[in-house]
Formats: C-alpha cells, structure tokens, sequence
C-alpha cells in the first residue's frame, strides 16, 4: 500500500469508540507523516470516512474498542488471537476489501491502549520519524511516497521488562531551568513532550521531577 494517493495521503481512521489516549497519538503520528510528506493526512471517523468515500484508510484499533475490529474477525478477514489478551501488544497487517467501498486497509490493532499506540508509533518510524524527533531535533528526511508491503507485517511479543521508563533527575538547574524557559515550568505542555517520548520508546513508567508539587 502507497500511503500517498495522488497528491493526497491516506487517511487515519479512529473509531469514536477508540480510547482518548489513541484519538490523541493519532494526531501526533498524522503531524509525523506531515514533517516526512509536506502533506498532513486527515484523521477521520467510520462516518467521516465512509462520506469522504475513502478507499484506502490506515485503521488504528485496540481490541475490546473496536466495532471495525470486530467485524474483521467476524468476516474472517484478520486473526487476533496472537494479540489479545497480552500485554502491551501490537500487529500490523495489510487487508484487502475489508469493509464495503474501501480497497485496502492497513490495520494497526493492539491488545491495549499502549499496545495500539506502540504500533502507532511504530509506522511513524517506518516512514522515518525518529522517538528523538523532537527532544534530538532529529528530523526526518522528506519523501514522495512510502510503500508499506507484505515484509511490514508483524506481530509483537509481549515486553521482557514489564515495567520501562523515565526517573527525571538533576531537575535544577539544567531540567528546571530549560523547562522554565521553554513551558513557563513544569506545566502539561511539557509532560506531553516527556510522555510522547516515553510512548515513541515503548516504555509504559515515569517518575516524575519533584521540585514541582504541580504534578
């Protein structure tokens, strides 16, 4: 599947019934496939999507909050038992003619919240977005297309480590002082960046700066 149609890209379809943590991170992955395409894919809705008449879409799911989903399994068309029930567990797959008047859907699906959002971060990587992309001004490089094949498809294994992520420590003055200087303190704005990129890392952990009471 070529992510790009003409000059428009495919468009990213979240469910109304998707966890707000995954309408969220949509967002962030369409703003990752603007910075490599120079075009920004819309994020779409199973209504918006079947009135835009959309026949390639990228579906984001998480079992258990997905009508889509199900209807997958039901119609045989995708096979999840090696995802649910795990722990923060992902598969992509590519499915031919999965609804009416779509051709071709590229279907991220996960066993849990973070589960879908690792594998929403996953293809941002695959197109080349680095988790670094903001904190290492790691940009990426620009790119007319990006062909998403049968090679792509996978089906992770549940983490070795069950708990991964971030101790914020030495917070004055180099955290403190960077973070007065780009947010005003330790404010959401910012614990959004610090969240994104423990999500980018597949971590699920964070212990917060303590100088703050704020948190």
């Amino acid at each position: 599947m070529y992510l790009k149609q003409e000059e428009h890209l495919i468009p990213i379809l979240v469910e109304d019934e998707a966890w707000p943590g995954v309408k969220r991170i949509a967002e962030k992955v369409a703003d990752d496939f603007a910075l490599v395409f120079d075009v920004r894919p819309a994020v779409l809705t199973r209504h918006q999507a079947k009135k835009e008449k959309a026949d390639h879409v990228i579906l984001f799911a998480t079992i258990g909050c997905s009508p889509l989903l199900e209807e997958l399994v039901q119609n045989g068309k995708l096979n999840v038992t090696e995802v649910e029930h795990k722990w923060e567990v992902f598969g992509l797959r590519l499915i031919e003619n999965p609804w009416d008047g779509v051709k071709e859907a590229l279907v991220i699906f996960g066993s849990d919240k973070r589960g879908t959002i690792y594998g929403m971060f996953h293809l941002s990587e695959l197109i080349g977005v680095s988790p670094l992309v903001y904190w290492g001004d790691a940009q990426p490089q620009k790119r007319e297309n990006q062909n998403i094949g049968p090679e792509d498809e996978l089906v992770t294994k549940e983490p070795s480590v069950r708990y991964r992520g971030f101790f914020i420590n030495d917070e004055w003055p180099c955290f403190g002082n960077w973070c007065m200087e780009k947010f005003g303190g330790f404010t959401a704005e910012m614990y959004d960046k610090v969240f994104e990129l423990l999500l980018r890392l597949k971590g699920n952990y964070l212990w917060p700066a303590m100088w703050s009471a704020r948190f």
